[in-house]
Formats: structure tokens, sequence, C-alpha cells
């Protein structure tokens, strides 16, 4: 692997991850505070959801029920959608701090 390969490899896997974390943090912060302090739970969801809306499939029941119940179980899909993106992010997180010694061995090394 070359230089340039693996400071590319390091930008998409380390930095890139931790700056759309960090960004995704200070959005959503305070819309998530209540009363002075923060609910971790509602950010974690908030903060998952770009990771984890594509894994979920929005199940849109056609007839057979109220518009309600239709928008309920949207509401829910987008909500189990950003607990999964929440550990999606949490993974990509844990991986971009143990990459950062993998790229300083290949720079040094090769």
């Amino acid at each position: 692997m070359t230089r340039s390969e693996a400071i590319k490899a390091f930008f998409f896997k380390s930095v890139l991850p931790v700056v759309a974390a960090l960004l995704l943090y200070c959005i959503f912060k305070s819309a998530c505070m209540k009363g002075g302090q923060l609910d971790y739970v509602w950010l974690w969801i908030l903060c998952g959801l770009p990771f984890g809306l594509h894994r979920m499939c929005l199940w849109l029941i056609p007839g057979g029920g109220s518009f309600g119940g239709v928008i309920e179980l949207f509401a829910l899909n987008f909500i189990v959608g950003g607990v999964i993106g929440g550990f999606v992010l949490a993974w990509r997180l844990i991986v971009a701090v143990c990459y950062v010694p993998i790229t300083a061995y290949r720079l040094i090394v090769g």
C-alpha cells in the first residue's frame, strides 16, 4: 500500500466518521435538551438516523388501517432506524479509533 492510499484510507475510515459524528452531535444537541439536561436516548436516535435509516424498510400498510396507524408505524420505523444507526455509528467510531495505529504502522513501515 502506498502512502497516498494509506492516507486516503485513513481519511475515509477514521477522519470522516468522527467529523460526521461531531457534526451530528452539534446539530442535534440543542434539540435533545429537556429541562436544561441532555436526553442521551434521543441524541442516540437522532445521531444514528442517517446511519440506520437506509437499513430499515419503511412499512406503509395500504388500506385496512387508519391514517393515524400508518403515521404511528412510520414514526416507529424512524425510531428503530435511529437505534440501529446509533449502533452502526458507535461501531464506526470504534473502527476509527482502531485504525489510527494501523495507519501509523503503514506510514512508518511502507
